[in-house]
């Protein structure tokens, strides 16, 4: 299955089923790449549906035009949406359980969670629907380390054991390392190198296209 694109971070995910979650973490710069293209090219085959976990930034709808002319995507086929708190992505995640066939992009889906460990009853909860919203569609996820240390996705030790496939992605001087953390089919702890040198002006910052300009009225 073609997941972003980046041919030996396919190679690393595959073989995936359709109703799987996957996710990648770890250096951001990385992550926005690949996050980019995953809404482009995932776009050719199903529905997409964007979840941003982020008051500001995030996607840049320039970006994923650009991916489009490159993939031949239907950009008409993606709808995002923004949650500014956890009750409203949980509403969010609810909703799109009741979706099929489609795909569904989470990015930073635990970034609202608090500091304080003893609240993190409300991961499970995300955990969970993020399980029950994958048993009718493929999920990808772009998540941040976890702040109780360095090697581990956000969102604890439920999350660790919903999400099917983990790549952690790391940078090396101009390199990237992607490494397989989890994979049902696949031993752990495999490995793949690739440059970084297309990335550079694909994440640079630019003036950004409105998401407002994706709205059609009428």
């Amino acid at each position: 299955m073609l997941i972003t694109g980046v041919r030996p971070v396919d190679e690393l995910l595959n073989p995936v089923e359709k109703h799987w979650s996957i996710e990648f973490y770890g250096d951001s710069y990385v992550l926005n790449y690949l996050f980019h293209r995953a809404v482009s090219i995932r776009s050719k085959y199903s529905r997409v549906y964007v979840v941003v976990s982020l008051e500001f930034g995030g996607i840049r709808t320039d970006l994923i035009e650009a991916f489009c002319r490159i993939f031949d995507c239907r950009l008409p086929a993606v709808s995002v949406s923004r949650v500014f708190r956890v009750r409203e992505l949980v509403q969010v995640l609810k909703s799109l359980s009741s979706e099929s066939d489609s795909t569904v992009i989470l990015l930073y889906p635990y970034n609202f969670l608090g500091d304080d460990p003893s609240t993190y009853y409300e991961a499970t909860e995300i955990s969970g629907l993020i399980n029950r919203v994958s048993a009718g569609n493929s999920v990808l996820i772009f998540n941040t380390k976890t702040k109780f240390g360095e090697r581990m996705p956000e969102g604890g030790s439920m999350h660790h054991h919903v999400v099917k496939v983990i790549i952690r992605l790391d940078r090396l001087g101009r390199l990237v390392k992607a490494e397989l953390v989890k994979h049902p089919a696949k031993p752990t702890g495999l490995r793949r190198l690739f440059k970084v040198d297309l990335l550079k002006n694909a994440v640079a910052p630019v003036e950004t296209v409105s998401l407002l300009n994706w709205v059609k009225v009428g």
